[in-house]
């Protein structure tokens, strides 16, 4: 009997499908943790301009991370339980927020950080997976997507 840890997709890993996935399930819960962190510290001018985008963020964080968990059971994989593993097993490897929550292109620049990261990572997995498993690749690039415009309204405004 094939397990997720022995199966295959047309050449690649099951289980190495799963890792993947649920790095990006880690960084969806830590964006939507980081939205909430960053969004009750707004000070001043800040709070009238991003609250309503990291709400935003937020929802979109949250959402992502089902539809990978959602993907991830289709596999036969698990998504990380623990909440003290979110960051670790995340492509953030290391948490921290910006160190002004007054000074908008602060908070912008450290999200774009964030964001470029986890695009690189999306764009990897893309090219490992292309023509080999449809379905997670149409997940992430649609995931994609979504970054990249956060990413272009984010160098916009600092723009």
């Amino acid at each position: 009997m094939e397990t997720a840890a022995t199966a295959l997709i047309k050449g690649i890993g099951i289980e190495e499908i799963v890792e993947a996935l649920d790095s990006f399930y880690c960084y969806n819960l830590v964006a939507f943790h980081y939205s909430r962190a960053v969004e009750n510290r707004l000070e001043g001018q800040a709070s009238f301009l991003l609250g309503d985008e990291l709400e935003e963020v937020a929802g979109q964080s949250l959402q992502a991370a089902k539809k990978l968990a959602d993907r991830i059971g289709e596999l036969g994989g698990v998504v990380t339980a623990d909440p003290t593993l979110l960051v670790r097993n995340s492509p953030l490897g290391e948490y921290s927020i910006p160190d002004s929550t007054r000074d908008v292109g602060v908070i912008l620049g450290h999200a774009l950080g964030r964001i470029c990261t986890i695009i690189g990572e999306y764009g990897a997995f893309l090219e490992q997976v292309r023509g080999r498993d449809e379905i997670s690749h149409r997940l992430v690039l649609d995931l994609l997507k979504e970054q990249v415009r956060r990413e272009s309204e984010i160098e916009a405004a600092l723009a």
